[in-house]
């Protein structure tokens, strides 16, 4: 059984970064406050397991408001026999890119990238190898982004799992596409360059890793 004062903290995070997250997309400042709320309800949580002088809140639950470091974007590549890589459509902008998104605070890389692809592409998937780890402002990546950001690439196997719909809110469609005519890509999530590189990475199981 988890210590029930770890258990304490993991929660704090996780409500702690529900807050920070509505807080920055949230439009109306009713929806603002309650955030606020959530956030003030994360750091008292955090003081019940807190002994040291440091806040609670300042420490811990708002580590973006610390030392900057870059965010985690997770990309999951997945082929089939014909090597056509597993493309999404993505409902913001009709453009397509391999499933994936940001890490939640409380998983790892490897069940982030999962879950992405599980919701997006209603496919189930093992991350079977880390395949590359780039950095999204050295990779020609439109539009700039205001924050620094890694991309971590999975190559993934898919599981023996029945395929269900993808999510309705994110995913406009799902194809499987030959790399000699990928459709439109969203570059602000996926080039070309990248995908190329993938699938050379799967073509050579025993390479290493690839990273800036």
């Amino acid at each position: 059984m988890d210590d029930p004062e770890e258990v304490i903290r993991r929660q704090s995070a996780l409500l702690a970064a529900l807050a920070q997250t509505g807080l920055a997309y949230g439009r109306d400042e009713f929806d603002h406050e309650r955030y606020r709320q959530v956030r003030e309800a994360a750091a008292n949580l955090m003081d019940l397991v807190t002994t040291d002088s440091v806040p609670a809140l300042n420490r811990t639950t708002i580590p973006d408001r610390g030392y900057a470091t870059p965010k985690v974007d997770v990309r999951g590549a997945l082929f089939d026999e014909d090597d056509r890589v597993l493309l999404i459509q993505e409902r913001s902008d009709l453009r397509w890119t391999l499933p994936g998104g940001w890490c939640d605070v409380g998983e790892s890389a490897g069940e982030a990238v999962c879950r992405e692809v599980r919701e997006e592409s209603g496919l189930a998937v093992r991350a079977e190898r880390l395949a590359a780890v780039l950095d999204r402002e050295r990779r020609g990546h439109r539009p700039p982004m205001a924050v620094h950001v890694y991309k971590l690439f999975f190559l993934c196997e898919r599981c023996p799992e029945p395929e269900r719909a993808p999510h309705a809110l994110e995913t406009a469609d799902v194809g499987w596409f030959p790399l000699d005519a990928l459709p439109e890509l969203s570059i602000s999530r996926v080039t070309a360059d990248e995908l190329h590189l993938l699938h050379d990475l799967h073509r050579e199981p025993s390479g290493p890793a690839v990273f800036d």
